[in-house]
């Protein structure tokens, strides 16, 4: 009994659409200089606006879905289930990339990972269509391989500690992000395992598109 209850918190914990909302935060949240400002909480509406349409509208029209009988199940057993819930998040994430790329005071590594989470869920979609996909591990893939790229080709500036308050910069190192973000995402594959959910290529499949995602989106703006 408290296994099932700690993998379903792990479920819900590590959702997509928070895995999303978390990688564009902390991304304020190490490199705040790129948006113009000393820390995130001066840029407190771009991460509400973020919030609202990563996390909030997509998981109102699941609900929405769900209510009106479109959408059997929240956590979408079913591979058809996934179908109009995808092309949703698609669309507002879309929609926040075009807007967002237009501002000057907007950098590109934002736009970057926002067009990861695009480009994942277009690929996921694709996949879909043939073979049930781990959405968890599309997540977790993409931002495993978000943290590494921004390692090792967006670091020139050595800024690698986060910045959460207004003075100094906290203990939390980009390294120790990147070792945290791969145990999670054995742990949240083991859930899944465990969970019945997905079958073991079906996870390897989730965490192959979600690092490619990262890779094209990333080589695209740069």
């Amino acid at each position: 009994m408290f296994m099932r209850v700690l993998v379903t918190i792990t479920a819900y914990l590590f959702h997509p659409l928070l895995m999303v909302f978390a990688a564009l935060f902390l991304l304020l949240c190490l490199k705040p200089h790129l948006f113009g400002v000393p820390v995130w909480t001066e840029q407190s509406t771009l991460v509400v606006l973020i919030f609202i349409y990563t996390c909030f509208i997509p998981a109102v029209a699941m609900g929405l879905l769900k209510l009106t009988g479109l959408l059997k199940r929240l956590d979408m057993p079913e591979r058809h289930d996934r179908f109009i819930p995808m092309i949703i998040c698609a669309i507002f994430y879309l929609w926040l990339w075009i807007n967002l790329k237009s501002q000057s005071g907007i950098p590109l590594l934002m736009n970057a990972t926002i067009l990861v989470s695009i480009v994942g869920v277009f690929m996921a979609f694709i996949a879909n269509t043939l073979i049930k996909i781990s959405l968890h591990g599309v997540a977790m893939g993409a931002f495993c391989t978000l943290w590494w790229l921004i390692r090792t080709g967006h670091s020139g500036d050595g800024v690698l500690r986060f910045r959460f308050a207004e003075t100094g910069v906290s203990e939390v190192h980009l390294h120790s992000v990147i070792a945290v973000s791969l145990i999670v995402a054995g742990w949240v594959g083991l859930t899944r395992l465990w969970l019945g959910a997905h079958k073991p290529s079906e996870w390897y499949l989730g965490l192959a598109v979600g690092c490619l995602s990262a890779i094209l989106a990333f080589s695209y703006t740069f």
